[in-house]
């Protein structure tokens, strides 16, 4: 896309600060200088080569109703390359699904009592080490307490009131086993 340096105007206004949303977020343009007089219209003006600014007012209802009008439009030299946001990947969260449970079934007989009381050892420590494996934490770090709020809200449904402080929040979240590490 070829750089143009736009001017933009809105008719039958001295002067219009609008506030235009784009997304989640708003951009404010102040079309100032206009005038009416028994001379003629002047409307008021807004001049950017912002390509952003540009596609903001330019996907706007206002401009789209015919509020806003392109006055002038210059060509610029460059080119402007729209390029697409990295995609991003899922954090290593725990699935609050349980992983299915197997159970293990011994088909021959026990004939010495010693034999038992070995195999129960070794079961124990193999639920030992299964355990160890399932309760590994994630880490996750946050540069402030609502970012890590807002992590566990959507990730575990954990409710906002509850978590007033980072000494909450780092409990709440060794008890979803995810040590939070504020930066």
């Amino acid at each position: 896309m070829k750089k143009a340096k736009k001017t933009y105007g809105v008719y039958n206004l001295i002067e219009w600060h609008a506030r235009l949303r784009m997304g989640k977020a708003t951009v404010k343009v102040a079309f100032t200088g206009g005038s009416i007089t028994t001379q003629g219209v002047t409307p008021a003006t807004f001049t950017t080569e912002n390509p952003v600014i540009q596609f903001a007012i330019e996907n706007s209802p206002e401009f789209h109703n015919g509020k806003i009008r392109v006055v002038r439009s210059v060509k610029l030299n460059g080119v402007v390359e729209i390029e697409c946001n990295v995609p991003k990947v899922a954090h290593d969260v725990p699935s609050p699904i349980p992983a299915p449970i197997t159970i293990e079934s011994v088909a021959a007989p026990v004939e010495n009592g010693d034999n038992d009381s070995d195999m129960q050892t070794d079961n124990e420590a193999k639920a030992e080490d299964s355990v160890k494996t399932t309760s590994a934490t994630t880490q996750v770090e946050f540069s402030c307490n609502d970012d890590a709020k807002d992590y566990l809200e959507q990730t575990f449904g954990l409710v906002r009131s509850k978590l007033r402080n980072r000494e909450d929040i780092v409990a709440a979240g060794k008890a979803h086993d995810v040590e939070i590490i504020f930066i």
